[in-house]
C-alpha cells in the first residue's frame, strides 16, 4: 500500500511537471455593453396616445471581445541566415523602435533602424522611416566608417505563428528574413 501511495505521489509530480511546460499567449477579454431601445410598431401606437413613450423598453446585450496581446519586444533571431538579430522595444500605443543588427565579417556590419506601428487585425508591423547604413570596423583600431545606403526605407513585418517575416520595399535581399525568439 505504502509503495503504491508513492508511486501516486511521483506519478502527480511528474502531470504537474509537464503542466508547467505548456507556453501560453496572453489574452486579454473585454467585455462591452449595447443598450438597444426598442420602439413600439408604428401600426398600433394610436397617433392621439402619448402613454406609448413610457412603455418603451430597453433591453442591454453583451458582446465579448478578444484581443491577443502579441508581446513583440525583446530579442529575435533570423532563422534563415542565423546572422540577423531584431532588437524591438516599446510597444505604447502599438508603436515600437526596431533595430536589425546583421553580421557579413568581423569587420563589417549593416544596421537598418526603424519605428513600426502594429495593426493588430491584419498582424502587420509597417515602417516608412527605416535607416540603412553599413559599418565597417578598421583592422588596425583605426576609426570606424559608415555608409548611410538610404533613409526614409518602407516595409513592413507580417507576424504569424510566432514569427515575423521582414517585407522590405528598399532592400529585396531581406526578404527572406524570417525572425523568430
Amino acid at each position: 500500500m505504502r509503495n503504491r501511495f508513492i508511486a501516486i505521489l511521483i506519478a502527480a509530480g511528474l502531470l504537474l511537471a509537464l503542466t508547467a511546460c505548456h507556453k501560453t499567449e496572453n489574452v486579454e477579454v473585454t467585455t462591452t455593453a449595447a443598450v438597444v431601445t426598442e420602439l413600439p410598431d408604428e401600426e398600433t401606437t394610436a397617433p392621439e396616445d402619448t402613454t406609448k413613450d413610457s412603455e418603451q423598453t430597453s433591453k442591454t446585450a453583451s458582446t465579448t471581445v478578444v484581443k491577443n496581446q502579441i508581446s513583440l519586444t525583446g530579442t529575435w533571431n533570423d532563422r534563415v541566415s542565423q546572422r540577423a538579430t531584431m532588437e524591438v522595444r516599446g510597444g505604447k500605443d502599438q508603436s515600437y523602435q526596431i533595430h536589425i543588427h546583421w553580421g557579413s565579417t568581423a569587420f563589417e556590419t549593416d544596421d537598418w533602424t526603424m519605428t513600426g506601428t502594429f495593426n493588430d487585425s491584419t498582424g502587420e508591423l509597417t515602417y516608412k522611416n527605416c535607416t540603412h547604413k553599413t559599418i565597417t570596423l578598421s583592422e588596425e583600431n583605426g576609426p570606424e566608417t559608415e555608409e548611410v545606403h538610404y533613409t526614409g526605407g518602407t516595409g513592413k513585418f507580417l507576424y504569424s505563428n510566432g514569427e515575423l517575416r521582414w517585407h522590405a520595399d528598399n532592400d529585396p535581399d531581406v526578404n527572406d528574413c524570417v525572425f523568430v525568439r
